[in-house]
C-alpha cells in the first residue's frame, strides 16, 4: 500500500467538524425533483464548495435538473470519477420523523436527515476524501472528476441527454459509483453491477363518476379490474406469468453460482437482522437465496389506490384506481421489450381498457468483478476492515451506470446498516461510516495511479 491508514484518519478527524458543516449545508436545501424543488441552490452550494478546493466546475443545462461537473486535472494519464447525486426522496410521512428532515441533526453518533445517506452524505466523504490525500502528502497520481446529476431517485430522466453529448467526460479508469466505504471488523460488499429497472403506472378507470357502492352489480369497478389484472401477472411461486418475458435472461453462469457458494453465513444473517424474520419468501436460502436476490428478475407491486382510502367508511365504487409496478431486469433484457410485453399480456387477457404507462427505465449494467479496479476496491475494503470483502456481481437495486458502463469500469463499497432508514423517515448514516469513507476514498484516490 502506498499510504498510511492511520495518517489519513488523523487528517480525517482534524476536518471533520467542517465535514459535518458542509453536509449540513446540502441536507438544509430540499431537492426532491418530483415535488419540483429548486435545484439552483443545491448548485450553487456544489460549485462554491468544489471550486474553492481547486476543482474547475462547469454545470450543464437538461430538459430537467443540470448535471454538475467538478474536475481537477493534475495531468496525469489516469482518470478516477466519482458520480453522485444531489437530489432526495420525498420526506412523507413527515409525523414519523423526529427531527426536521431538511435540517442535519447529530444523536447517539448519528447523523439524521434526508439525504444524509442517499447521497449527500457520500458526496460530501468523496469530497473531502479526495482533499484528505492531498493534506496527507499523498498527491494523487490520476486526474479526479465528479460528475453529480439532480434527478436519480426520478430515474434519472435526463441524464442520458448529458452522457449522449459528453462521452468524453464518463471516460475514466475506474468509477466510484455513489459511495465506497470499509470500517473495522465489520465486512464490506463490493457490488460490480445492478439490474435494470421498468416501472409502470397501470390505471383503470370506471364511469366518469364515484358510484354508491350498492350499484355494484351495474357498473364498473376500477379497484376489481386492476386486482384481476394484477393476478394475472406474477403466480405464488413467484414466477412471472407474461409470455416471453424470460426469453432474454441470461443465466447463472457456473463462476457466479461458485461464487454464491463462497459467501460467509453471516452475510445472509444481515438480512435477517434487517427484516426481523427467520425465513424468506418460498424459504430461500442458501446459493438459491443469492441467485434470486442478485441475478433474478422481478414483479413487484409497488403502490395501490383507489375508491375511499380516508378514516371511517364510505360505500363507494370510485371512479378510478391505480397501481404501480416495477420489473427488475437483468443481461439481456430491455426495458422498450418488457413494455411491449406487458401491453401485450393486458391486451391477451381482457384488459385492454386498463392504461399502462412506463414512467422510468434502466437498463441492467455490470462490471465484470475481476476487472483490476473491482479487485483494488476489495483489497483496500480488506486492509481497512480487517476482512475479506464480497464480491456482489450485481446489486438488487437499479440505477443509471449502463450509461456510464461502455466508458469506464465502476464500482461501489458499502457496509451493512439496518438502521439507515435510507428512502424513508429518520434517513441516517454513523458519524463513524462518514469517517471512515472519507477515509477510504483518500486511500483509493492515492493508490489508483500506481495499479
Amino acid at each position: 500500500m502506498v499510504y498510511d491508514k492511520d495518517k489519513i484518519l488523523q487528517i480525517v478527524k482534524k476536518n471533520e467538524q467542517s465535514e459535518i458543516d458542509c453536509l449540513r449545508k446540502l441536507v438544509g436545501i430540499p431537492t426532491c425533483y418530483n415535488k419540483n424543488h429548486d435545484m439552483k441552490p443545491i448548485v450553487a452550494q456544489l460549485t462554491e464548495e468544489f471550486e474553492k478546493r481547486g476543482y474547475k466546475v462547469k454545470t450543464f443545462p437538461t430538459s430537467g435538473a443540470s448535471v454538475v461537473v467538478a474536475e481537477m486535472n493534475l495531468g496525469m494519464r489516469k482518470t478516477l470519477l466519482f458520480y453522485n447525486h444531489y437530489d432526495v426522496q420525498p420526506e412523507e410521512p413527515l409525523e414519523e420523523w423526529k427531527s426536521p428532515p431538511y435540517s442535519l441533526s447529530l444523536r447517539d453518533e448519528r447523523l439524521y436527515g434526508r439525504g444524509a445517506n442517499d447521497n449527500k452524505g457520500p458526496l460530501v466523504a468523496n469530497l473531502f476524501g479526495v482533499q484528505s490525500a492531498f493534506e496527507a502528502g499523498y498527491e494523487p497520481k490520476c486526474k479526479i472528476r465528479f460528475i453529480i446529476e439532480g434527478e436519480e431517485e426520478a430515474g434519472s430522466i435526463h441524464l442520458e441527454e448529458f452522457c449522449n453529448a459528453h462521452p468524453d467526460l464518463l471516460r475514466a479508469d475506474g468509477c466510484v459509483w455513489e459511495e465506497a466505504n470499509a470500517v473495522p471488523n465489520q465486512r464490506s460488499e463490493v457490488s460490480a453491477g445492478v439490474k435494470g429497472d421498468a416501472y409502470f403506472q397501470l390505471h383503470a378507470k370506471g364511469f366518469h363518476i364515484d358510484a354508491h357502492s350498492g350499484h355494484a352489480p351495474i357498473v364498473i369497478n376500477p379497484a376489481w379490474r386492476l386486482v384481476w389484472a394484477l393476478s394475472t401477472l406474477k403466480d405464488e411461486k413467484e414466477q412471472i406469468l407474461i409470455d416471453g418475458y424470460y426469453d432474454d435472461v441470461v443465466p447463472p453462469r457456473r463462476e457466479e453460482l461458485e461464487l454464491f457458494e463462497k459467501y460467509p453465513p453471516d452475510l445472509l444473517e444481515q438480512y435477517k437482522q434487517l427484516y426481523r424474520t427467520d425465513k424468506f419468501l418460498l424459504g430461500r436460502d442458501g446459493v438459491e437465496f443469492w441467485k434470486e436476490l442478485i441475478l433474478g428478475p422481478t414483479c413487484t407491486i409497488c403502490g395501490l389506490s383507489g375508491g375511499w382510502e380516508g378514516p371511517g367508511s364510505k360505500t363507494v365504487i370510485g371512479r378510478e384506481a391505480m397501481a404501480k409496478v416495477d420489473f427488475r431486469i437483468v443481461p439481456n433484457q430491455k426495458v422498450e421489450r418488457v413494455q411491449k410485453l406487458l401491453r401485450e399480456h393486458l391486451d391477451k387477457h381482457g384488459f385492454s381498457d386498463i392504461e399502462s404507462r412506463l414512467l422510468t427505465g434502466y437498463k441492467p449494467s455490470r462490471t465484470p468483478v475481476d476487472h483490476p479496479f473491482v479487485k483494488m476496491l476489495a483489497t483496500l475494503a480488506k486492509d481497512f476492515s480487517g476482512r475479506d470483502a464480497v464480491l456482489i456481481p450485481s446489486s438488487y437495486g437499479s440505477g443509471p451506470a449502463y450509461l456510464f458502463g461502455d466508458y469506464t469500469p465502476w464500482a461501489m463499497c458499502s457496509t451493512f446498516d439496518p438502521e439507515s432508514n435510507i428512502h424513508a423517515p429518520n434517513e441516517s448514516m454513523r458519524l463513524s461510516d462518514l469517517r471512515y469513507m472519507t477515509a477510504f476514498i483518500a486511500s483509493i484516490t492515492t493508490e489508483l495511479g500506481y495499479t
